[in-house]
């Protein structure tokens, strides 16, 4: 069996695969200098946030998500094509099909995700008002989706774990009988700006919640537990502070 030289050392410890490193068109795993792959994966100086369904979604811009492939793979190093699109009517959404190729070190790599975006319509007719703009947005959405596969923005989709039930969020304390912040007498979350006792909420998209995932969600987001009005005074006050920092 040959010796490892000290050469070969180096070499071990400069280039070793990431995590859930890719894989080639031809099935075999891809080796991902880590130094390029913490830059594929490097968390952005400015993300975006929007509130969908009653959940608040942290997410990069299309442009964003180019420019990091352009810097850390290259120009010519990567491409993008649409392989299917089309309109789901009952959805009232664009879809498309996009697939990404990269070269990495030696190896091509193919990745493929499905995008989508609703349908902008006329408020006065009803029509569609660009069906372009609408398949653009969803390519764009499939184009993240692809990349984060290579770990461009990929921290983003990580998933928060619930709290622990012994450790639940914190009880609002404006209501007498919690002001030493133990539960109220019926074990109920409260409004910590208001008072009022959190309900079950049924949202838009059908999603319903009990108050124990809203005041859960309240305290992770903003510190304390909120009913949906003072929620969303909270979401507002953040965004302008983020617009005028």
């Amino acid at each position: 069996m040959p010796q490892r030289t000290s050469r070969d050392a180096a070499t071990v410890a400069e280039i070793q695969p990431a995590v859930d490193a890719p894989r080639s068109h031809e099935g075999e795993p891809t080796i991902v200098p880590a130094s390029l792959y913490q830059r594929l994966a490097a968390p952005f100086d400015s993300t975006f946030r929007d509130v969908r369904g009653g959940v608040e979604l942290e997410y990069i811009t299309g442009e964003q998500c180019v420019s990091r492939l352009n810097e850390t793979l290259g120009v010519e190093n990567w491409s993008f094509r649409i392989s299917e699109h089309g309109i789901n009517v009952e959805a009232d959404e664009a879809w498309v099909l996009g697939e990404m190729t990269a070269q990495v070190t030696d190896r091509c790599i193919v990745r493929q995700q499905f995008g989508s975006q609703k349908l902008k319509r006329s408020r006065a007719s009803g029509q569609p008002l660009d069906i372009g703009f609408d398949l653009k947005g969803a390519a764009t959405d499939a184009l993240k989706k692809c990349a984060s596969l290579v770990g461009v923005g990929l921290y983003l989709s990580r998933k928060e774990s619930a709290p622990a039930p012994v450790s639940g969020p914190r009880l609002a304390q404006p209501v007498r009988e919690q002001e030493d912040g133990a539960a109220s007498s019926h074990g109920q979350y409260a409004c910590a700006d208001c008072g009022t006792e959190l309900k079950e909420t049924r949202f838009k998209d059908g999603t319903v919640w009990g108050p124990g995932q809203l005041a859960s969600y309240g305290q992770r987001k903003h510190g304390k537990v909120l009913c949906m009005d003072h929620y969303r005074v909270a979401n507002e006050l953040r965004k302008s502070q983020l617009l005028t920092a």
